[in-house]
């Protein structure tokens, strides 16, 4: 029987603001420009980060390799209920399609609108619980705690307006976009690669051999894989809806993690 909990939260197909606005938002970047309205259908996103426990289970599965910072490459139970970190974008996607076996939904990385969206609601927030700053309520630098929180440690004082945890600070979490300038446009090729892996049965493969190694080609091809959220090292700046990052696809750092999502089951 599957007992991989993720937790997903439905969120209701509707417009939303993705982007920033001056002088709504006074650190608006200019990455971050110009804002634009999109349609989102429905989706489910996970209500917390992935946790070590959650990917212990596959690693244990699969036999992959373990995520950087585990000591020694051993599962840290202390540390259970934290946001898995030290894991690629390609990890990511490979832990998505176990996932998606496990529980028989379509489970995968969420896009670029659908984070920003989870995280601010319908409205144009500047952070998740609101347009002000409020200390206490999220893990970022200003806390103090260098290093990660047990997920949801901050809920629900600093939840999304869908009751979607920790998506300002604690771990920058992977999405499956490319990074590319603004206005965001779906069909110019900052998806399309997502699709592509699926084509070459580079996912597959990685569940058969527990191998989380990608051809030199296929990394080169993808390029920059956009972040978000912030993190626990990072300042209140990154901890912004809108605040987008970008990091090479083999890139693992003690600070970046992700979350799941999937559309509705048919």
């Amino acid at each position: 029987m599957n007992d991989l909990k993720l937790n997903f939260v439905k969120i209701p197909a509707s417009e939303f603001t993705m982007g920033s606005k001056r002088p709504h938002d006074r650190d608006a970047d200019n990455t971050e420009m110009p804002a634009q309205v999109l349609h989102v259908s429905d989706y489910y996103i996970m209500k917390f980060p992935v946790t070590n426990v959650q990917y212990n289970q596959f690693v244990q599965a699969i036999g992959c390799r373990p995520p950087l910072f585990w000591p020694d490459g051993e599962y840290p139970a202390e540390l259970a209920d934290h946001p898995v970190v030290g894991v690629s974008y390609f990890d990511a996607m490979a832990f998505c399609a176990w996932a998606s076996e496990m529980t028989g939904l379509p489970v995968r990385l969420p896009t670029e609108p659908e984070w920003e969206k989870a995280a601010r609601g319908p409205e144009i927030r500047v952070f998740s619980w609101g347009d002000d700053w409020d200390k206490g309520i999220c893990n970022t630098s200003e806390e103090k705690n260098n290093g990660t929180s047990k997920v949801g440690q901050f809920s629900p004082q600093g939840d999304s307006p869908y009751g979607i945890a920790d998506m300002g600070g604690n771990v920058q979490e992977w999405s499956s976009s490319l990074y590319g300038s603004y206005p965001y446009n779906p069909t110019d090729g900052r998806e399309e690669h997502v699709y592509d892996l699926h084509k070459e049965d580079i996912l597959p493969k990685w569940l058969e051999t527990g191998c989380t190694s990608v051809p030199n080609s296929v990394e080169a091809s993808i390029g920059k894989s956009v972040i978000r959220g912030g993190s626990w090292r990072e300042t209140k700046f990154r901890a912004r809806c809108a605040y987008r990052s970008w990091a090479a696809p083999m890139h693992r750092s003690d600070d970046t993690g992700f979350r799941c999502c999937h559309e509705p089951k048919e």
